[in-house]
């Protein structure tokens, strides 16, 4: 993940290559219900941007990281896909789902979007729903459409460190069991 870009362009067919393989990430049930909305537009970015809160980011001393990037993919879940789906007659429903799987195909789709932008010599970023406000109205996204984030890619430029980069990867130890817990 990086936050950082250079001012280099992402070629089209590149962008094309990275949202297929978002589009053919699985979904449950193959609902399908992953939405994306592709910018690129200069202008449009910096309203990505504004509804990121990059201003508040900048004054803290770091780099303009969403209007930099050259491409957004705004990852987004149809929730009605999957209650649609699971109502058909060879599902069984979604109330006893203890997981909204709604949520879990938007992360299969976000790891797609980066190992495909990895593939094409690219880095990516990622902003979380939670620190945009506005997005829906900004970028006319239908209010029952749900906002997981915003994935920034471009070409990597050195980001400034950070207390995370200190932290390290957990060891194996602490985070894989094997068998049961």
């Amino acid at each position: 993940m990086v936050r950082n870009y250079t001012t280099e362009s992402v070629d089209r067919d590149s962008v094309d290559r990275i949202v297929d393989a978002a589009v053919r990430a699985p979904s449950a049930g193959f609902s399908q219900g992953q939405r994306f909305v592709v910018v690129t537009d200069a202008e449009t970015r910096k309203a990505v941007a504004y509804a990121a809160g990059e201003s508040e980011y900048v004054e803290k001393g770091f780099d303009a990281w969403v209007s930099k990037a050259p491409v957004h993919i705004v990852l987004c879940a149809d929730k009605q896909s999957y209650l649609d789906r699971y109502a058909e007659s060879d599902k069984s429903g979604t109330e006893d789902w203890t997981v909204p799987y709604w949520w879990v195909d938007a992360g299969l789709s976000l790891m797609a979007i980066l190992y495909a932008a990895v593939d094409e010599g690219l880095a990516a970023g990622f902003l979380g729903g939670h620190a945009l406000k506005n997005l829906h109205d900004a970028l006319d996204i239908p209010n029952d459409i749900l906002i997981a984030g915003v994935v920034t890619i471009g070409h990597a430029a050195p980001d400034r460190e950070t207390s995370s980069l200190e932290r390290g990867r957990e060891s194996k130890d602490r985070t894989i069991r094997w068998e049961r817990w």
